[in-house]
């Protein structure tokens, strides 16, 4: 038991306390939470709130020089300033959507990727192969380095009706709680934290806050919101499900299939802006949708960002 606690995540014997269910992969990083004994569910955001730790999903920290042009072409959203969040589609070159994490611009050189659906390994994978790609016999991103950022800062999700009065009793003036779309540094109660407000239409009732907590203190902050009474643990199987509600790309994302929605059901999404200089932009015009299994990465980019 001792030897498999290191890829449980930090937070293994609180879950292990709550009787969770973890997931039996037997990939290198942290198993994730499946669910819990006697978990309230999807329902209980609509009056509480739920508490989920994210670990040993899609989990990335991508710094340095070019990470701003990494971004740009790897992500077909709107570009972030600093202090900036959102929801951003990773397309392939033929167009394919490889995923839609939550992207977090921390720094002028620091972006922060999160998906815990079933498409985040492919993502993982797909964000590597274009760390490598060449174009005209260099390499354009070799200055930036894309980690896993689980050893760092422990991803902890709050969401419901109840979670900004929740997490509001940790902040002090002149302190605030981010705005939709908005990621800042906190004190929680004198952890220092990197707090976004995740922005969409659907969660604008119930608001859903991203915690990356320090691993030192990613206990005392967990137990501490799970004193709430309102505050309910979760298991990565009701956060996607509260995905596949609230999201429109959810339940597109539900299963692991390569999918290629259109370029105009992408714009109706929000996913995509103006300016085609990302991967995929040019593989849009001349899709045709194939349930191709998504591990696979799909063709290089042609031609550059295009």
């Amino acid at each position: 038991m001792t030897s498999d606690k290191p890829r449980m995540g930090v937070l293994y014997d609180e879950h292990a306390l709550l009787h969770a269910r973890f997931s039996t992969s037997e990939e290198a990083g942290p198993r994730r939470v499946l669910s819990y004994d006697a978990e309230k569910g999807p329902a209980h955001a609509r009056e509480g709130a739920l508490l989920a730790d994210l670990t040993g999903c899609a989990y990335l920290l991508a710094h340095g020089p070019s990470a701003p042009d990494f971004a740009r072409a790897a992500l077909a959203g709107r570009r972030l300033a600093v202090g900036e969040a959102d929801f951003e589609a990773a397309l392939t070159g033929d167009g394919s959507l490889v995923s839609v994490p939550l992207a977090a611009r921390c720094g002028d050189e620091e972006y922060v990727l999160l998906d815990p659906s079933p498409h985040g390994d492919v993502l993982d994978s797909w964000l590597g192969f274009l760390h490598g790609v060449e174009q005209d016999g260099f390499t354009p991103y070799a200055n930036i380095t894309i980690e896993d950022a689980t050893d760092m800062l422990v991803p902890l999700l709050l969401v419901g009706a109840a979670a900004r009065s929740v997490l509001a009793d940790y902040v002090r003036d002149p302190q605030a709680l981010p705005a939709p779309g908005h990621v800042t540094s906190l004190q929680l109660d004198r952890i220092a934290a990197l707090v976004t407000r995740l922005g969409a239409p659907a969660l604008d009732e119930v608001a859903c806050y991203l915690a990356l907590v320090p691993v030192a203190f990613a206990r005392t902050l967990w137990r501490s919101l799970l004193s709430f009474g309102e505050v309910a643990p979760a298991g990565l199987q009701t956060v996607c499900e509260l995905s596949r509600r609230a999201l429109p790309w959810g339940e597109l994302l539900s299963s692991p299939d390569r999918v290629s929605p259109s370029r105009r059901v992408l714009a109706s999404w929000g996913l995509l802006r103006d300016e085609d200089d990302f991967v995929g932009a040019r593989g849009l015009g001349a899709q045709t949708p194939v349930p191709v299994r998504a591990t696979d990465p799909g063709p290089r980019p042609e031609g550059g960002a295009s």
